[in-house]
């Protein structure tokens, strides 16, 4: 969502109770909640979000009922006459086959609704750690970087579930090529004759209504867990500037300590110990916020990998069992369009998640390209240290089982390939970007040996005043 201009926002201040959070508000101190802000309000809008009023007050029960009649439009009523549908087609497997991608796709949408409440403290948490120390902008790139993956995470909430209405609209108009023999979806009910007037133009309106909700509340649900990692993203392209420009940043902040009068004499390479050391501090927070990440959508995510294969295989059964296709053009777009829809939610994920690795693995590369060369060698060590525990790339699995990525795009239909796929490029991950220890092959998988024999765990703390707890190697691998 774009920002509006300064003469705008005042004429549209008066709707700002209305509008997601940074469409009237600046952007000048990037708040984190402009990450998410688009994806709260539709959530709010359809009674999704998290009631947090208390029992006691009159909106938490008006909350309540609010969400319940969104539920009994939006999932309980259609989930019914689907599936009295596909009860009364026993003998039509095409017919079953589109009934089931369309009750499979709407119901699975409420299922990650029912994660995503069950899993209220863990996303709460992730919301208020976006606030803390480590993830404030101090410079002007930090800035730059920050509004760049803001507008980058409102841009695929917006533009995906734009995407998705549009091809639900092409749904609300196959009925008007059919002569209003079909629905959108395809219901029945019991003792009901959906044919006939006035129940077809009732339902047809409810379908109008429905379907779009579904679309947007999907859209949400999916591209949540994308908002979270291109947030990881934009900290990690923070953390790779500042370690390619340490000795410069070192300077800016002894220029403003003697500007605030709190210099004291300190030395360059005091400057650049507390540079490297708020890296190194910032590299943590980054990775248990990645940690926190996977925690609260590992589950989901595992069970959108496993409906998308069923989805994508019941869309073939019912395009290879329309006998005249160039009868129902509208409904061939529809069905296209709707594979396509599917496609792409699961590789935004996919996307973002690639990115994830391959920004952390660019970590080690960008300590090496920084002015290192200059330093003494207790803070090199330090710069040392960061590069070999950089070896191992950050990454968000789905259920422990699939590691969101391109690889897994790609071999979706292959759960063996996939993990061959992963481990081979976790390997080669690790020897291009690897240091050696003693002048050998890069070391890959065993680099943690060279931290614990040499002993530089110890050193790193004693070094930093023993403020930095990395815990042990073996930690680090259940990331």
């Amino acid at each position: 969502m774009k920002i509006l201009p300064q003469l705008s926002r005042g004429k549209l201040s008066i709707l700002k109770p209305y509008l997601p959070y940074g469409v009237v508000e600046s952007w000048d101190d990037l708040n984190p909640k402009l990450y998410h802000a688009v994806h709260i309000y539709w959530l709010k809008f359809y009674g999704m979000w998290y009631n947090r009023h208390s029992p006691r007050c009159l909106y938490f029960w008006s909350q309540i009922i609010y969400t319940m009649i969104v539920l009994w439009l939006v999932c309980l009523l259609p989930a019914v006459g689907e599936i009295e549908y596909l009860l009364r087609r026993k003998d039509n497997v095409g017919e079953i086959a589109e009934g089931l991608y369309l009750f499979l796709s709407e119901m699975y949408t409420y299922f990650k609704v029912a994660v995503f409440w069950l899993n209220k403290r863990k996303i709460l948490s992730l919301l208020k750690y976006l606030h803390c120390k480590e993830f404030e902008p101090d410079e002007l790139e930090h800035r730059e970087i920050l509004r760049d993956s803001i507008k980058t995470s409102r841009f695929v909430m917006t533009s995906y579930s734009t995407m998705c209405v549009g091809a639900v609209s092409v749904a609300m108009i196959m009925p008007l090529a059919e002569n209003f023999e079909i629905l959108p979806t395809n219901v029945e009910y019991t003792y009901i004759d959906v044919d006939k007037a006035p129940t077809y133009p009732i339902l047809y309106l409810h379908h109008v209504y429905y379907k779009p909700a579904t679309c947007i509340i999907d859209g949400v649900m999916d591209t949540l867990l994308a908002a979270f990692v291109v947030c990881a993203i934009g900290q990690i392209k923070i953390l790779a500037f500042n370690l390619r420009n340490f000795e410069e940043i070192a300077m800016r902040r002894r220029k403003r300590a003697i500007a605030q009068r709190q210099f004291c004499g300190e030395h360059r390479q005091h400057y650049i110990r507390l540079v490297l050391k708020k890296c190194i501090l910032h590299y943590n927070a980054i990775i248990k916020y990645v940690s926190m990440i996977e925690s609260a959508f590992s589950l989901a995510s595992a069970l959108q990998f496993m409906l998308s294969v069923m989805v994508l295989c019941l869309v073939g059964i019912r395009f290879l069992s329309i006998e005249n296709p160039r009868s129902h053009p509208i409904q061939i777009v529809w069905m296209a369009i709707y594979l396509a829809c599917m496609l792409i939610e699961v590789f935004i994920l996919c996307w973002f998640g690639n990115e994830l690795i391959l920004k952390s693995l660019e970590l080690s590369m960008a300590a090496y390209d920084g002015p290192w060369m200059k330093l003494d060698p207790k803070t090199t060590m330090l710069i040392i240290v960061f590069m070999e525990r950089c070896k191992r790339p950050l990454r968000v699995t789905a259920g422990k089982i699939f590691t969101l990525s391109l690889d897994t795009y790609t071999n979706i239909p292959c759960p063996g390939s996939r993990v061959k796929t992963s481990t081979v490029a976790s390997e080669d991950s690790n020897c291009q970007y690897g240091r050696t220890s003693g002048g050998g092959k890069p070391q890959g998988r065993s680099s943690w040996t060279l931290m614990e024999g040499s002993g530089n765990h110890q050193y790193l703390s004693e070094a930093l005043g023993n403020t930095l707890q990395f815990g042990s190697p073996k930690d680090y691998h259940s990331y």
